[in-house]
């Protein structure tokens, strides 16, 4: 089992925002499970966990940037970022009832810090 985390991001105006759950020490992407001796991707686990678990609609999503994200100081996890095609058609009451929201760059700097765009991430 490993895991696999993804954020989605829209723009509004000059302001950029990422989806992040929510923890006590500091905030983190989302993330869900990959089980490789059942055959799952990356990829498809984390859009059938955005669309199963956080009700978002993956033909509202395009695929935009694959990355490291240094999650814990000896994990690095694949980081997938996804654009949204239509913010506006989120869930927003859902996805803070399942403890994530969407945080300006401004307010997700020191958790973008952590991600690391030269790192090869396996595409399995």
């Amino acid at each position: 089992m490993s895991l696999v985390a993804g954020t989605v991001i829209f723009t509004r105006g000059d302001k950029s925002y990422f989806l992040v759950a929510d923890t006590l020490a500091k905030p983190k992407f989302y993330t869900v499970k990959m089980h490789r001796h059942e055959a799952d991707t990356a990829l498809g686990s984390l859009l059938t966990g955005l669309k199963n678990e956080l009700g978002l609609d993956p033909d509202n999503l395009r695929l935009g940037e694959i990355a490291g994200w240094h999650a814990d100081d000896d994990e690095i996890v694949s980081l997938y970022t996804l654009d949204a095609v239509d913010p506006d058609a989120f869930n927003l009451k859902r996805l803070d009832l399942l403890g994530l929201h969407f945080v300006s760059a401004h307010e997700a700097a020191q958790l973008l810090l952590d991600v690391d765009m030269m790192v090869a991430v396996k595409l399995d």
